[in-house]
């Protein structure tokens, strides 16, 4: 069965604590790995250079959508997402979801 993923980009704010960002992604990839996932996070060093990259990877789409759906209904994702979104620290620029094509 193809894999499937999700990725989340973003881009630290400038002055932002890199470290205090690199905690964020620890607590969440604890949140995602408690459901099941395995998580990478990635540096962008050709191209959108400065971004980060949060995978989210299963076997299938169907593990996904449930993981996906363990984690949103963990209240303390819930708690996690307020705090990131309170401290600011980083920009939202796109998140995309993908299937494995087996060649």
């Amino acid at each position: 069965m193809p894999a499937a993923m999700i990725q989340f980009v973003f881009r630290p704010n400038p002055g932002s604590n890199l470290g205090t960002i690199l905690e964020f992604c620890k607590e969440a990839a604890g949140l995602w790995r408690k459901q099941g996932a395995d998580v990478h996070l990635w540096t962008v060093q050709v191209g959108e250079i400065g971004n980060m990259v949060f995978t989210v990877n299963a076997e299938s789409t169907a593990r996904l959508g449930a993981i996906t759906d363990a984690v949103n209904a963990d209240p303390a994702f819930m708690q996690w997402r307020a705090q990131v979104l309170s401290a600011g620290l980083t920009t939202w620029v796109r998140s995309n979801q993908a299937f494995e094509v087996p060649i």
